[in-house]
């Protein structure tokens, strides 16, 4: 059977595609330039956003977008660049109190000790800022975590740039099964370096970090052939490091407003999966389990919620969960 039109431009990644990340943002899009005001000390200043985005890289199970170009995420949070206020563009209609500005500028010139100049600021910075800025003003547990996980996502972006139309967990899966024996055929050490960094690619949106790891590692077992593979991957795995880090930071606030009962049933039942999906994109499958079996059992899940986690759950259940060699993915 002839390989999906979705497969056929992963495969064509795979054979031309360059040996790491394709940079986000490299086709050109059209900007609309906002007007914000700080609700910190009234400045005004110029935030622009895309006109409009597309869908076509599809989406991760933890709820990550992608569109070819520029990720609309990046310029989600805004930051003004007097204050270092810094929150999603339509909360800065935001009315505050006189004490709240007076703290809030004492706790953003702390944290902005060393920022020169904010509009040199990453997407991933800016979120920090946003979710510093959002604790401090007591928001709740689940906007705090979201805007880690919104960080978390702008790593995610520099890892696996644009693959296409993949549509969640089980998608993800079943385009690493039906390409992998088609990358085992690319001998060649160039063309076979490439592979295997767009399988670790396509691995860590789909959530599966041992099976990205054994594609990464498999580099050591042929030669370069100039290609830089041993660097482009401590590279690789140092954003990954960075991805996780802010994934966590996301998780234990979703924990926390999970705790306090925040929320609505619904929303506790969508941050339980989140949770869940989370553990298991750090590799802790313990707690993955525990929390999406919790979600498809959930009466207050809504059916798209629990849809979801039997998809996470699903997906859980085949991937690996010990040390696996590539580019089989089979179990030692």
């Amino acid at each position: 059977m002839a390989p999906s039109k979705s497969l056929s431009s992963l495969l064509l990644l795979l054979i031309c595609g360059v040996a790491f990340a394709q940079a986000p943002g490299q086709q050109r899009v059209e900007m609309k330039p906002l007007l914000l005001d700080d609700p910190v000390d009234g400045h005004t200043f110029e935030w622009s956003i895309p006109v409009s985005t597309n869908g076509l890289g599809g989406f991760d199970s933890d709820g990550a977008t992608y569109a070819r170009g520029p990720q609309p995420r990046t310029t989600h949070v805004a930051t003004s660049p007097t204050s270092l206020y810094s929150a999603p563009i339509d909360a800065f209609s935001r009315s505050l109190t006189d004490d709240q500005k007076a703290s809030l500028l004492v706790m953003l010139t702390e944290v902005g000790e060393n920022v020169d100049d904010a509009r040199q600021l990453s997407p991933t910075e800016r979120f920090e800022l946003a979710a510093a800025t959002a604790e401090h003003l007591g928001d709740p547990p689940f906007d705090i975590g979201e805007m880690y996980l919104g960080a978390a996502w702008t790593v995610r972006d520099t890892v696996v740039g644009f693959l296409p139309n993949v549509q969640g967990a089980s998608d993800a899966w079943a385009k690493l099964q039906e390409t992998i024996p088609l990358a085992r055929e690319v001998q060649e050490p160039r063309g076979r370096t490439i592979a295997l960094f767009d399988l670790a690619r396509l691995s860590h949106r789909g959530g599966l970090p041992l099976e990205r790891d054994a594609f990464l590692a498999t580099l050591d077992t042929f030669p370069d052939a100039g290609v830089g593979g041993p660097e482009k991957r401590a590279e690789f795995l140092r954003r990954v490091a960075r991805e996780n880090e802010l994934l966590k930071k996301a998780r234990q606030w979703f924990h926390r407003g999970l705790e306090s009962r925040s929320g609505t049933p619904q929303d506790r039942a969508y941050y339980r999966f989140l949770v869940g999906d989370l553990a298991r994109r750090l590799g802790e499958w313990d707690e993955a389990r525990t929390q999406l079996e919790s979600v498809r059992l959930d009466k207050g899940a809504t059916e798209a919620v629990r849809i979801q986690a039997e998809d996470v759950f699903n997906v859980l259940s085949v991937q690996a969960t010990a040390e696996v060699t590539a580019p089989t993915g089979e179990s030692k």
